[in-house]
C-alpha cells in the first residue's frame, strides 16, 4: 500500500511536467528567432550593397533598362492571350462562312 503514490504527490508531479514542456517550445522559439534575425540582416545587407550599386551608375540608364524590362513582361504577358484568341477568331471565322453558304443556298 505504502508504494503506491497518494493523490496529492501525483497531482504536484504534473504541473512541472508540463512547465517543462511549455518551456521547451519557447526555447525553440528563441533560437528561431534569433536565426531568423540573422536571416533577415543578412537580406539587407544584401539589399544595401545592391541599392549602392545602383547609386554609382548613373540614374538613365538604369531607369531605361526598367522601361525594357517592362515593355519585354508585358508583350510576354500579351502573346499567350493572343495566341489563345486566334484560334477562337478563326473558329469564328469559318462558322460564319457555313452559315453565309447556308443561307445562300
Amino acid at each position: 500500500k505504502r508504494q503506491q503514490p497518494q493523490p496529492h504527490q501525483q497531482r504536484q508531479q504534473q504541473p512541472q511536467q508540463q512547465r517543462q514542456q511549455q518551456l521547451q517550445p519557447q526555447r525553440q522559439q528563441k533560437r528561431q528567432q534569433r536565426q531568423q534575425r540573422q536571416r533577415q540582416q543578412q537580406q539587407q545587407r544584401r539589399q544595401r550593397q545592391q541599392q549602392q550599386r545602383q547609386q554609382q551608375q548613373p540614374q538613365q540608364p538604369r531607369q531605361q533598362q526598367q522601361r525594357q524590362l517592362r515593355q519585354q513582361q508585358l508583350r510576354q504577358q500579351q502573346q499567350p492571350q493572343q495566341q489563345r484568341r486566334q484560334p477562337q477568331q478563326l473558329r469564328q471565322h469559318q462558322q460564319q462562312h457555313q452559315r453565309q453558304q447556308l443561307k445562300s443556298l
